[in-house]
C-alpha cells in the first residue's frame, strides 16, 4: 500500500513538473511576441501582470503592456489601460509610461528579422 502511495506522489509531481515547464515555455513564447509588437500578446502580457497569472501582480508593467498594445488600437487593451491606469498614482502611471517606451526602444533597436534563407555551402 504504501508503494503505491509513494508511486502515486511521484507520479503527481511529476506531471505537475511537466506542466509547468509547457507553462513557461508558453509564456517566453508569448513574452517574445509581445516584444516583437504583437499587441494581442500585449494585451496578454498585460492581462497576465494585472491579475497575477505565473507573474506577481503589478500594476506598472500590465499598463505598459496594455498602452502599447492600445496604441496599435487594440481596443480591448485601451479599455483595460484606463481601467487600471484609473487605480493608479501619477508616479505609477509615469514608471509605466517609461517601462512602454523601454519596451518599444527595445523592439525598434532589434535588427529586422530577414525572411531569406541563407545560401547553403556546397561542395565540389
Amino acid at each position: 500500500m504504501q508503494k503505491t502511495l509513494w508511486t502515486l506522489i511521484i507520479g503527481l509531481f511529476l506531471s505537475t513538473a511537466a506542466v509547468a515547464a509547457q507553462d513557461v515555455a508558453s509564456l517566453e513564447k508569448l513574452r517574445a511576441a509581445a516584444e516583437q509588437g504583437d499587441a494581442a500578446a500585449q494585451l496578454e502580457m498585460g492581462i497576465l501582470y494585472e491579475y497575477g497569472f505565473n507573474f506577481p501582480t503589478n500594476k506598472v508593467p500590465a499598463l505598459a503592456w496594455y498602452m502599447l498594445a492600445a496604441d496599435q488600437g487594440n481596443v480591448l487593451a485601451a479599455k483595460r489601460r484606463d481601467l487600471v491606469k484609473a487605480r493608479m498614482t501619477p508616479e505609477e502611471i509615469e514608471q509605466a509610461r517609461k517601462l512602454a517606451a523601454k519596451y518599444s526602444a527595445e523592439k525598434a533597436a532589434e535588427p529586422p528579422v530577414s525572411q531569406e534563407t541563407p545560401p547553403t555551402k556546397t561542395t565540389e
